[in-house]
This record gives structure tokens, sequence and C-alpha cells, in this order.
């Protein structure tokens, strides 16, 4: 999915939001995932298009705890009306995306991480689409979430996923392993010393491979789904000459 193809997927996703938030019957309605209410997820979803805008020119620290600067952030939205917020949610995502341009290569920070504009965008899919599973089950309506998604999605969050990594658990975690998303490409994520580092490709040596379904691993990444249940289903398939190495890979990144 080249940027063109991003952009079309995050109008499209947007308003596939919005008009669940239009939908709801009621802006208090309860969450199963999350302790927001069905406004109060709304609003945080307002606030990712602010938040992006914000760091991409200029890198801001990692939260220490990325909750609490969620509720910060959700907070200074002061709407609360479901079909406010749909109107505001589709606004401010099509002021990220005219402030992105056409260049999807255009370098941008995502707090620490140099990213790109592309990744950036695939960052923010990844949350319209898993808060409008959210929203979705709320209202008993379904969600489908496409391999070309979820794809899309992990191309934008794997480089990021170096800012949660737990330091106690990462010099246990030493080795390189080997990421293969179904339909898509190869990734690498090295443990050396404690520091991480996730590049595209297939290494040489590899301690531990995973071939994983990028729909499960997506709904895995973000709670959606136990690995228990990702393994047992063969979303996620692991095998190497460390295999122990699972467990002390399933531990690296911490939830923040």
């Amino acid at each position: 999915m080249d940027w063109p193809q991003l952009r079309d997927e995050i109008i499209t996703t947007t308003a596939r939001v919005s008009d669940l938030l239009r939908a709801l019957p009621d802006g208090d309605l309860s969450l199963s995932r999350v302790s927001w209410s069905a406004a109060e997820l709304g609003a945080h979803l307002v606030s990712l298009p602010r938040r992006y805008r914000r760091m991409a020119q200029t890198p801001q620290p990692f939260p220490a705890s990325v909750s609490a600067e969620n509720h910060r952030e959700l907070a200074a939205v002061a709407e609360r009306d479901p079909g406010a917020l749909a109107d505001l949610l589709e606004v401010e995502v099509a002021a990220l995306l005219e402030a992105f341009g056409e260049d999807g290569e255009q370098p941008a920070w995502y707090f620490t991480v140099t990213h790109t504009v592309a990744g950036i965008g695939a960052i923010l899919l990844s949350e319209l689409l898993l808060h409008g599973l959210d929203l979705a089950r709320a209202c008993q309506r379904s969600w489908p979430i496409t391999r070309a998604q979820a794809l899309a999605c992990l191309r934008g969050i794997l480089p990021a996923i170096v800012l949660t990594v737990d330091t106690d658990a990462a010099p246990k975690a030493a080795g390189t392993y080997h990421l293969h998303l179904r339909g898509g490409e190869d990734w690498t994520v090295r443990v050396h010393e404690g520091a991480v580092s996730v590049e595209r490709g297939r290494p040489r040596q590899v301690d531990l491979h995973f071939s994983v379904d990028p729909v499960v691993f997506l709904l895995n990444a973000y709670g959606l789904i136990s690995p228990a249940r990702a393994m047992l289903s063969g979303g996620m398939i692991s095998w190497g000459r460390r295999p122990w190495l699972v467990v002390r890979f399933s531990r690296l990144f911490a939830e923040t």
C-alpha cells in the first residue's frame, strides 16, 4: 500500500469510525477492552492527529506512561457529544493529511524515533481500526480488518516498537529474531546488550523465526487477543535453534 492508497484508507476508515460514533445510543456507553466510555474514546481519537502534527517536526520524549498521556490529551478535548466528536475527527484527520502532503517518504518524528509521513499515517490507521473495533463491538456491529490494512499498520508500528522495550527484560532476550508477515515482507529484530533495533529484511543468522498472520499479530500487539490464542489458532508460529526465546521475546515489550 503506497502513500496515496494509505491516505485513502485513512480517510475511508475515519468515515467508518465517524459513522459508529454517530450511531452510538449513548456517549456514556461502556467498552469492554478500555476503561474509557465510548465518547471518551472518540475524544482520544480526535487528540491523536493533533499529537502527530505537533511531533512530526519536533521530537518529543516518550512518556513514562502512555496511558496517563492519553488521558491528559483526551481531557483537552472538551467535546463529549458523539456526533460532534465524529465531525471533529474528520476535520482533524483531514488537517493532518493536508499537513503531511503528497510525499509519504518525507521524514517525520514519532516521539524520538525517526520515521516517515507514511509511517505516522500507518500508526494512525492502526488506532482508527483497533479503536473502531472497540466501538463496533459495543454497538454489536461487524468490523472486518483486512490483511492489506494490517500489513500497512505494521509497517508503521514495527519501527516504533523500540520505544516500548522493557529494559529489565531486554538483557535476557538477547538474540536475532526473524519476523515474517504472511503475504508481506520480512523484518529483523536484534536484541544486543539490552538495546533493540528493528529493520526490514531477513537476517542471515537467526535465533528464532516467527511466521505470523498480519491481522492476528496486529490484534495481539494491541491486546485484543492473547498470545496463547494467537499461537493456538496458527496465527503465530515460531521455530529456531533457540526456541526458549519465545517466552523472553513475548516479555520484551512493556505495556505502557
